[in-house]
C-alpha cells in the first residue's frame, strides 16, 4: 500500500501544474447530474458515495476487508456475483432519500423550503460544528476523501436531515398523530402497548424455522411449569443477548402482531403463543409496572416515566410510515450520463 501511495505522490509532483485543473474536473463531474426525482437533480456524487460505501461493506462480508489482497470488485467473476445485491442496495438508499423530499412535498414543503434561508441557516451551523472536531479544513478534507465523499455531499445530508423536522412539524398539524401526552396515555392504555420482555431465536429456512418452534415451545412449557424463570429462557433460548431489561411495545411504532400478541397477556408473568416476524420467532412475557421513585421525589409507573419518550418514538414512527409509503410512488429517471454508469466499475 505504501508503494502505491509514493508511486502516487510522485505523479502528482510531476504533473504538479495540472493539479488545479484535475481538481476543478474532478469537482465538475461529482456535481454532474444523473438523474433526476421530481423536481430534484441527482449529481453524481450522491450515487459514488453510495456506491462505494456499500462496496466497501460488502468487500468486508464477502471478501477478507484487506485491500492490499484485492477486494472482491478486483475480479470479474466474483464483482458479477454480487452486482445484483449492490445495485439493489445503492438503488434502495438512493430512492430513500427522495422519498423524504417526495413525502415532503405532499405535505406542502417543496424545493423552496429545501434550499431557503431556514435550511441554509441549519445547514451552515452543522457545518460548522462538524469542522470543528477536525485539526484543520485540509485534515477534513482528507477525511472525506477517505469516505469518497464532498463538503457539498455532506451540506446536503444535512439538509434532508432538517427536512425531516419540518415534516414531521407539517404532519403534526395536519394531525397525523396524537400530540398531547394525556391523550397519548390514554390512547396507549386501550389495548395499544404492552411492558414485557422477550426471548427469540431467528432462522433462514424452514427447517430452522420449525426446529427454533420446538425448542421456543419447550422454553415457554418449562416457564409456565415453573421450571424455569426469565432468565433462564434469555440465556438458554434465545438469540438476542441484548434482551436485557423490559419495555414496551408500542402500536405503529412495533409490528401489529407482536402488540396484539402482548396486549393479550393481563397479568405480570403471563407469557404469550410463539409470535413469528420476519425471519424470527418471539415469546413475550408481561413484566408488572412496579413504581419506582421518580426524579420530582414521587412515586412512579414505568409507563409515565418513559411517556414523553414513547410520544416522541411513536410520533416519527408514523413520520417514517409516510416516508416509506411516497418510496412506492417516486421514480428516479436516469439521463443518457446516468444510464452509462457501471455500479460495479465504479472507482
Amino acid at each position: 500500500m505504501k508503494k502505491k501511495i509514493l508511486r502516487a505522490l510522485s505523479v502528482l509532483l510531476l504533473c504538479g501544474m495540472l493539479i488545479g485543473s484535475f481538481c476543478a474536473c474532478a469537482n465538475a463531474k461529482n456535481k454532474k447530474v444523473i438523474a433526476t426525482s421530481g423536481e430534484y437533480e441527482i449529481p453524481y456524487e450522491q450515487l459514488r458515495f453510495i456506491t462505494m460505501t456499500y462496496k466497501m461493506e460488502l468487500d468486508g462480508k464477502y471478501g477478507d476487508g484487506n485491500d492490499e489482497n484485492g477486494t472482491i470488485w478486483d475480479d470479474p467473476t466474483t464483482a458479477e456475483k454480487h452486482r445484483a445485491e449492490l445495485e439493489e442496495l445503492v438503488w434502495n438508499t438512493l430512492s430513500e432519500n427522495y422519498a423524504l423530499l417526495a413525502a415532503c412535498a405532499a405535505h406542502g414543503i417543496g424545493r423552496d423550503a429545501f434550499e431557503g434561508k431556514e435550511i441554509k441557516k441549519a445547514v451552515d451551523e452543522n457545518m460548522k460544528a462538524l469542522l470543528a472536531e477536525y485539526s484543520s479544513k485540509k485534515a477534513f478534507r482528507e477525511d472525506l476523501e477517505a469516505r469518497y465523499a464532498t463538503e457539498n455531499l455532506f451540506r446536503f445530508y444535512f439538509a434532508i436531515e432538517e427536512m425531516k423536522y419540518l415534516l414531521h412539524g407539517a404532519m403534526q398539524k395536519d394531525g397525523a398523530f396524537i400530540s398531547d401526552e394525556a391523550k397519548f396515555e390514554e390512547w396507549l392504555l386501550d389495548d395499544n402497548c404492552a411492558y414485557v420482555q422477550h426471548f427469540m431465536l431467528k432462522h433462514e429456512t424452514d427447517e430452522e424455522k420449525e426446529e427454533n418452534r420446538a425448542i421456543l415451545e419447550d422454553a415457554r412449557q418449562k416457564y409456565i411449569l415453573g421450571e424455569w424463570n426469565l432468565g433462564d429462557c434469555i440465556n438458554k433460548a434465545n438469540d438476542d443477548m441484548t434482551n436485557v431489561s423490559p419495555y414496551f411495545l408500542v402500536r405503529d411504532v412495533h409490528k401489529d402482531v407482536m402488540v396484539d400478541a402482548a396486549v393479550e397477556l393481563e397479568r405480570g408473568g403471563d407469557v404469550s403463543e410463539i409470535v413469528e416476524v420476519e425471519g424470527a420467532l418471539y415469546v413475550f412475557i408481561c413484566i408488572p409496572q412496579t413504581e419506582v421513585l421518580g426524579p420530582n421525589g414521587t412515586m412512579e409507573t414505568p409507563l409515565s416515566l418513559s411517556l414523553t419518550q414513547l410520544l416522541s418514538n411513536y410520533q416519527w414512527a408514523i413520520v417514517g410510515d409516510a416516508v416509506e409509503s411516497s418510496k412506492d410512488s417516486i421514480n428516479i429517471e436516469l439521463n443518457d450520463y446516468g444510464k452509462e454508469i457501471d455500479l460495479v466499475a465504479m472507482q
